[in-house]
């Protein structure tokens, strides 16, 4: 069962009770944007999403909405090119995480407690995989990655691991990069190097984080007065930005920020669905 992320804060902060015209850039398995639905009856959704496989799930799903509910299979970054009404839009939503069912999936390859394929493209249209990262950068490539998405400060060990294991045998499988990393490192609780090597990899897959502050700052020039933007991050990459993004437009007076910390899970949320525990929520409302 899909339960999105902070689904309460979400709707307090986009203002949902007052708005028309909402924009859900990473649709998923559509949570969020039902519970828009369900609690405006006056209100359209329009939705962004680069996994196809979730839009064919989700638009089935929304069915009972599909006259107040629209959708696109791209990058929520390239909504410039449709001729959407962007600038009457009441909010803005990016959930930047993983959906619990893209993780689940097998076929994905996110997760590595499952032996898949090296895949973890949400766009299966493209060309570039994780086994194409792997497998085919260069040692400098894998040192970018590593440190700009994996945040290792010292990537030279973890690299030469996998060039030598490459070597020997193409890596095709979430387990065999698995088993290359526990060679160097153990798990920990917290920040194990093996999430850091998948969540660098699965960046730069998908190119997450590529011109997102750009684009974001290039929406909050356009939206209309009131509107407001929320973000959910779930690593310190993201919020990063999001913090530096809010920040940025407050000083030159485009947007009051609605929060002046993170908003986080609440302990029951946290207890009931254990991905929550590391969302962080921001937004910010256009002056």
């Amino acid at each position: 069962m899909h339960i999105p992320v902070l689904k309460e804060k979400v709707l307090e902060y986009l203002n949902v009770e007052n708005g028309k015209i909402f924009f859900d850039g990473t649709l998923g398995f559509g949570g969020h944007t039902q519970a828009i639905l369900e609690r405006n009856d006056k209100a359209f959704v329009y939705a962004t999403d680069k996994d196809g496989y979730a839009i064919e799930r989700t638009t089935e799903r929304l069915k009972d909405y599909k006259d107040r509910f629209n959708f696109f299979n791209i990058d929520f970054k390239e909504i410039f090119k449709l001729s959407l009404p962007i600038n009457q839009f009441d909010g803005f939503l990016f959930d930047l995480g993983v959906s619990s069912d893209q993780l689940d999936n097998p076929e994905m390859g996110f997760a590595y407690s499952k032996d898949s394929p090296l895949d973890m493209r949400m766009d299966k249209r493209q060309q570039i995989t994780a086994e194409t990262i792997i497998n085919d950068y260069s040692y400098s490539e894998l040192i970018r990655v590593f440190r700009d998405y994996g945040e290792f400060k010292r990537p030279e060990k973890l690299v030469k691991e996998v060039l030598v294991a490459r070597k020997q045998k193409r890596l095709t499988t979430t387990f065999e990069l698995k088993r290359v990393v526990r060679n160097l490192y153990k798990r920990r609780k917290t920040m194990d190097p093996l999430a850091r090597v998948f969540q660098a990899v699965r960046i730069e897959v998908n190119k997450e984080l590529e011109n997102l502050e750009t684009f974001l700052l290039k929406l909050i020039d356009i939206m209309k007065k009131g509107a407001r933007i929320v973000i959910i991050s779930f690593h310190s990459l993201e919020d990063r930005i999001s913090k530096n993004l809010l920040r940025k437009a407050k000083t030159e007076n485009k947007l009051v920020v609605l929060t002046k910390k993170p908003v986080i899970a609440s302990e029951k949320e946290s207890r009931e669905n254990p991905r929550a525990r590391s969302a962080k929520l921001r937004a910010g409302e256009r002056i």
